[in-house]
């Protein structure tokens, strides 16, 4: 059996990447840094042969508290941004791969400006206290639906249980009258956080 356009595209990227210390782990791209933390790599697929390229940082330290806290996916980066994010003017979103053509020269870009821009986001991220002292100064710059969790898993990682308590306390009373899926599942975190850490 042949294999997919997408198996075909995601094995010419895979072949690329290997010098770069990338090594493919189910859907993602992980690059072990040592002390649990690993750089990441991951696409965005639309149809079946335009990736866009996501680059981020996992914690080996972070996804424990939140197998603990049963959220989350393992290997899921705490921080991650679109490659073309960090490519200043002239940003490539999309790569963009020819159904039945050559794949290599259209990965081997891809992977060139993964080099270019996507090492630096990870060798500047792959430290912990960097990462959590920047999302504390700048909890807006994540999203809506991750900030209250991730905060609170900052902050008890850090020893800091009465702020990690404050960002659960906020986030329940913003929640409080809500009763769609976010608030619901927010208010089970909290819920499962408090048992889990109490104090």
């Amino acid at each position: 059996m042949r294999p997919s356009p997408k198996t075909d595209v995601l094995v010419a990227v895979d072949t690329a990447l290997r010098p770069t210390g990338f090594v493919r782990r189910g859907h993602v791209w992980l690059e072990d840094r040592g002390d649990g933390v690993s750089g990441w790599l991951g696409f965005g697929v639309a149809g079946s042969l335009e990736l866009t390229p996501l680059v981020g940082v996992c914690f080996r330290r972070y996804d424990e508290v939140c197998r603990a806290l049963g959220v989350g996916i393992p290997a899921t980066p705490l921080v991650s941004v679109p490659l073309g994010f960090l490519m200043g003017e002239k940003p490539v979103w999309r790569w963009l791969f020819t159904p039945g053509g050559d794949h290599a020269p259209v990965a081997s870009s891809l992977v060139a400006a993964f080099v270019e821009f996507g090492k630096p986001y990870v060798d500047r991220c792959a430290k912990w206290e960097t990462v959590a002292k920047d999302l504390l100064a700048r909890p807006e710059s994540l999203l809506d639906f991750e900030r209250a969790r991730k905060l609170a898993i900052i902050h008890l990682l850090a020893g800091n249980a009465g702020a990690a308590g404050e960002v659960l306390r906020a986030e329940r009373e913003r929640v409080a009258d809500k009763v769609d899926a976010y608030a619901r599942s927010y208010r089970a975190f909290a819920h499962r956080f408090e048992i889990a850490f109490p104090g």
